[in-house]
């Protein structure tokens, strides 16, 4: 009986056991979505399950590691017990501008530019600070009038910053001048519409000026928001 087993723990031992931690070997804990998980979401610990799967067969490029998860924006829908890749994951909801847009509680507004002047030529860049400032030709009564012609600078309508300039064509400035270095031009660099970030008041000021007036730009300073 003894020598019995003395045979089978040495069965266990040395056939076994070194099985059993070999068939270990070949496993790994991968992370997969606990529930779906719509885009724009903010991924949280309660989002993943860690689950033991066999190594044959798994991607390259799964993500094991939650620290490279949480944290991180869902860039599309993910069913629950879908796995984690790069692709699926991002810093932002839209991009960095955006995000930050939203999360001042800001609003975007396009204005449009009545002459090249007033758009300050193609010298407009987005991240700019401008004033626009509001021409008002109107009298009391609502007709035009020299002699009540003025320029008014509101103050709330100071220090804005520009998101984007268009062309006529609705074509980024910007991306019309980059196209146009060592190439026949290919898109107008005159501005049309400026793009500005905004509160809700300042949005409702600039709608009504336009509409009562003519605005005009006035360059404040270049890639810091005073």
């Amino acid at each position: 009986m003894s020598a019995a087993c003395i045979v089978l723990a040495g069965v266990i031992a040395f056939i076994l056991l070194p099985k059993f931690y070999a068939g270990k070997s070949v496993t790994a804990m991968v992370l997969r979505a606990l529930e779906d998980i719509p885009a724009g979401t903010e991924i949280q610990e309660r989002h993943l399950a860690s689950v033991e799967m066999g190594n044959f067969g798994l991607p390259d490029n799964i993500i094991i590691d939650k620290a490279q998860i949480v944290g991180k924006i869902a860039q599309t829908d993910i069913a629950a017990g879908d796995f984690l890749f790069p692709q699926k994951l991002g810093n932002y909801i839209a991009n960095e501008k955006l995000d930050r847009i939203v999360k001042e509680d800001k609003r975007l507004v396009t204005i449009s530019v009545p002459s090249i002047a007033a758009g300050l030529s193609s010298h407009l860049q987005p991240g700019d600070s401008v004033t626009v400032a509001v021409f008002s030709g109107q009298n009391a009564e609502g007709n035009e009038s020299k002699s009540s012609a003025q320029v008014i600078l509101y103050p709330e309508l100071k220090n804005l910053e520009v998101y984007g300039v268009d062309n006529a064509r609705t074509q980024s400035t910007a991306e019309v001048r980059e196209q146009q270095e060592g190439q026949p031009s290919s898109g107008d660099p005159i501005p049309k519409a400026i793009t500005l970030i905004v509160t809700e008041a300042q949005a409702a000021r600039l709608i009504e000026a336009e509409y009562t007036g003519k605005l005009h730009l006035i360059f404040v300073q270049r890639g810091i928001t005073p």
